[in-house]
Parts: C-alpha cells; sequence; structure tokens
C-alpha cells in the first residue's frame, strides 16, 4: 500500500472489508470462535455527555472513559443546528484538553 495514501482516503475500503468479515461472523456456525479469528478484544469504555444546549442549536461535549484504566480516552465537542452538524476532537495534551478534563474529573468525582 502506498504510504502517501491517508486514513482518510482507505477508511472506506476497510471499513467494507471489516463489515464482510462481520458478516461472516454472524452467519458462522460457533459466532464467539469466528470472531476471535478477527478481533483482539472487546474493551469496555464509558460516554458521558455534557449537554450545553438543546433544540438549535445544540452543543455538547462527548467523554469516552476506560473506568478499568481510570483513563480519560477521548473528547470531542458536538455542534448541531436544524438538519446540520459538526464535530471536532479535541487533541490530546491541548490547552483545551486540560481545561476539559479538570471539568470531567471534577464532575463524576474520581
Amino acid at each position: 500500500m502506498e504510504k502517501n495514501i491517508s486514513c482518510e482516503e482507505r477508511i472506506g475500503d476497510v471499513l467494507e472489508r471489516r463489515v464482510e468479515d462481520m458478516k461472516e461472523v454472524v452467519e458462522s456456525e460457533d459466532p464467539i470462535e469466528k470472531l476471535n479469528e478477527y478481533a483482539l478484544a472487546l474493551s469496555k469504555t464509558e460516554l458521558y455527555k455534557l449537554e450545553l444546549s438543546s433544540g438549535g442549536p445544540q452543543d455538547y461535549f462527548v467523554f469516552e472513559y476506560d473506568a478499568e484504566f481510570k483513563e480519560l480516552l477521548d473528547i470531542t465537542y458536538h455542534f448541531l443546528d436544524w438538519f446540520d452538524g459538526a464535530k471536532r476532537n479535541i487533541p490530546f495534551n491541548s490547552e483545551e484538553w486540560k481545561i476539559l478534563e479538570k471539568v470531567f474529573y471534577s464532575c463524576i468525582h474520581i
């Protein structure tokens, strides 16, 4: 595979292949055994939604948290207006991340 092709350009093809893999899993005689051929693990994370406004427009942050390792994994900001929406990932260790991480931990008291 050519190294200059971005993940954004590759994701459609990869997703299509993965869905075909999962179709094989659900159609097999032993789905759990078949899934073991494809998957590394099934991890559990928790999602927390900090709602800031509702209606049109609406905005909120989503925090993805791994309770087992007590680690904040991801933060996204969502902005939605009538029949339209956008989201942004908050870069890890950015000033925004540091502020929002403090908000998250103060809200859930971990």
